[in-house]
């Protein structure tokens, strides 16, 4: 990965957030760009400055306030790795960030889990499950008060597709940078009866397009795929629970978009990387066609 986006609102509870993503993108040896969205404030007294002059100066301003504020929470650690810093007018935060990703193409966009205990209580928690929807690059969610202890164990929830195997390839990006071990998990449903063979398929189709050799592969039975998924969590000291935001009805689109965007609330207290399904796909066509372009 070369660059990573790292959404903030600024405040002293999102400080371990900001930490973690500039060591994980140092780790990485990506750039970091730390990204800000600001409101303007309401005009209450008469000003002979233009309004345009009056935006610059309020644009420069916020930059000073990000970059005062990394420069604050990272301390000695910002000169190993310099960062960029971004500020954006807006009052749409998601819908700017997800302009911001269409426009400036970064690897990975970082944001935080909601906090009820921020100025903005609900909005973190929102914006999360609205860029889930719509993202094109891989998200990851992270727990303000996430602190950063390296990786060592990654989590990813498979269900035998062609684009999970992609997704691995993208994951592997960042476990290699530790040297972080892969599980590949499986929760098969009660009248699901053929998970092994599936599992045993999809090893061999990884083992042959990837080449990092710290993945294992395990289908594990519980009563829903959330509490299976807990237990592993829970069991491997995982550092982080990667999963496909998937575009057909499958049981990982009812997970992700009710269960998990509920346990981001309180319930999961490890970073959350989800990878588009959609979008995967059409990279996966446009490299058939492409293949199809310069056959003989």
């Amino acid at each position: 990965m070369k660059t990573v986006l790292y959404a903030t609102d600024c405040t002293r509870n999102s400080a371990p957030a900001l930490r973690y993503a500039y060591r994980l993108s140092s780790a990485m040896d990506a750039e970091l760009h730390v990204f800000h969205v600001y409101e303007l404030p309401p005009v209450t007294v008469a000003t002979i400055r233009p309004p345009q002059q009056l935006e610059e100066r309020l644009h420069q301003e916020q930059k000073e306030i990000v970059t005062n504020y990394c420069a604050t929470h990272l301390k000695n650690e910002l000169y190993l790795n310099p960062i960029r810093v971004q500020v954006v007018e807006s009052n749409f935060v998601a819908k700017s960030i997800l302009s911001t990703v269409r426009t400036f193409k970064p690897d990975l966009v970082i944001v935080g889990m909601k906090d009820a205990y921020t100025i903005r209580g609900i909005f973190s928690g929102n914006i999360a499950n609205e860029l889930l929807n719509k993202i094109d690059i891989p998200l990851l969610v992270l727990p303000n008060d996430m602190y950063y202890h390296g990786l060592s164990t990654l989590i990813y929830a498979t269900d035998f597709e062609e684009t999970d195997i992609y997704a691995l390839g993208s994951l592997v990006k960042i476990a290699e940078s530790y040297g972080a071990l892969i599980k590949v998990v499986h929760i098969p449903l009660k009248n699901e009866s053929d998970a092994d063979q599936h599992m045993l398929w999809f090893e061999n189709e990884v083992r042959q397009r990837i080449s990092y050799p710290e993945i294992v592969f395990n289908v594990s039975d519980a009563e829903d795929v959330e509490s299976g998924l807990h237990s592993h969590i829970r069991k491997e000291r995982a550092d982080m629970l990667a999963m496909m935001e998937r575009e057909h009805s499958s049981i990982y689109d009812k997970l992700f978009h009710r269960d998990l965007v509920r346990t981001m609330e309180g319930e999961v207290s490890i970073p959350l990387l989800a990878f588009n399904q959609k979008r995967i796909r059409k990279e996966i066509k446009e490299l058939e066609n492409n293949s199809y372009s310069v056959a003989p």
